[in-house]
């Protein structure tokens, strides 16, 4: 039978569409099988929403809705693959970050990929920007029928109103879809996903309370160390470490403790669901000079540097006493091989 290059052609060519699915507490799980000899089918696009009032009022054709301080998931969805399936994709997805974050580590691929690669995997909740690419492993094959690229949560932080129905967008911005052998599976469709984002109820917000240190310095010159999210919140410490955020809503957060010369220290996981939450002090390590998060002989090379600097700006003045010299030195050694994931803070 004699080889229709033509025809191979169109069977990659059937359309396929990706959609951003939600729900907040449970999700209505789409499943993914290993391909099998069948004819194409074209690729159909839908938002599938359950499991509690937002999904109910999703599946009534209304724009799910949260308060500020839910936590709900998103699902990446190549709906309705045909023949020959997909092995792998990739995709960037751009989102407010003064309404809504990601949920650190919880960008994670669709179950039914696995075994799978997934070397990109990018959240920043500062731009409100991702990027991920995923590839099935090894000897397996391509997958069809609903096949879930990946799945992420989101905080909403942020309130969308007034006016009342405003919406913030989960926007999709591009995607590629392959599959076995490097082929390219066009991608014709992007659907977007909006949500409406309401205050919170009264006394559903409040303060969190810390303090946070740094080695080599008096307990009195402890001014200007940031605490943050990476996003929203965001402060700095009083001359004796404390510090204060302000009516911030209730929910689960990541804050990391920083300033320049130590080893930033992050707290994951904070529950925050009093008025005031008061977390547990922090001290950071001195020594990370060029700010790597590991202590090691690029932060000595950088002290060798600048050794005898009186800059008062100089970050190697790790005890802040106008001159760098062996007693930074010291402070430096000591804590050698150190590293930011192995020192997190405990705030709870």
């Amino acid at each position: 039978m004699k080889f229709n290059r033509k025809k191979l052609f169109q069977l990659l060519s059937v359309p396929l569409f990706l959609a951003l699915v939600l729900a907040s507490l449970t999700w209505l799980q789409t499943t993914a099988s290993p391909v099998a000899a069948q004819e194409p089918e074209e690729v159909g696009l839908s938002l599938v929403v359950s499991g509690d009032s937002a999904a109910a009022s999703a599946a009534a054709a209304t724009i799910p809705t949260f308060q500020v301080g839910d936590v709900f998931t998103v699902s990446i969805v190549a709906q309705g693959v045909g023949d020959p399936g997909i092995f792998g994709g990739q995709f960037e997805i751009s989102f407010d970050p003064t309404k809504l974050q990601v949920v650190t580590g919880t960008l994670v691929p669709g179950s039914a990929l696995a075994p799978w690669i997934n070397p990109v995997n990018e959240v920043d909740n500062v731009t409100g920007l991702i990027r991920y690419a995923v590839s099935r492993q090894g000897d397996v094959e391509n997958l069809t029928g609903d096949v879930v690229l990946a799945t992420l949560s989101f905080e909403a932080v942020g309130a969308t109103e007034p006016p009342e129905g405003q919406t913030t967008l989960i926007d999709l911005l591009e995607a590629k879809l392959g599959a076995k052998g490097g082929i390219e599976v066009p991608v014709s469709g992007l659907v977007d996903l909006e949500v409406i984002i309401k205050e919170g109820p009264a006394g559903e917000m409040g303060d969190i309370q810390g303090n946070v240190k740094v080695e080599g310095r008096a307990d009195d010159n402890q001014a200007g160390h940031l605490v943050t999210d990476g996003g929203v919140l965001s402060t700095t410490t009083q001359a004796n470490g404390d510090f204060f955020l302000l009516d911030v809503a209730f929910g689960t957060y990541d804050l990391t403790a920083s300033s320049p010369g130590f080893l930033a220290a992050t707290c994951t996981g904070l529950v925050h669901n009093s008025d005031p939450t008061i977390l547990n002090d922090v001290v950071l390590l001195a020594g990370d000079i060029v700010e790597d998060g590991v202590i090691d002989i690029a932060d000595a090379v950088a002290i060798g540097a600048v050794f005898g600097s009186t800059d008062p700006d100089e970050v190697a003045d790790l005890n802040d006493d106008g001159v760098v010299d062996v007693l930074d030195l010291i402070l430096m050694a000591a804590n050698f091989g150190q590293t930011s994931a192995d020192n997190p803070w405990v705030c709870q």
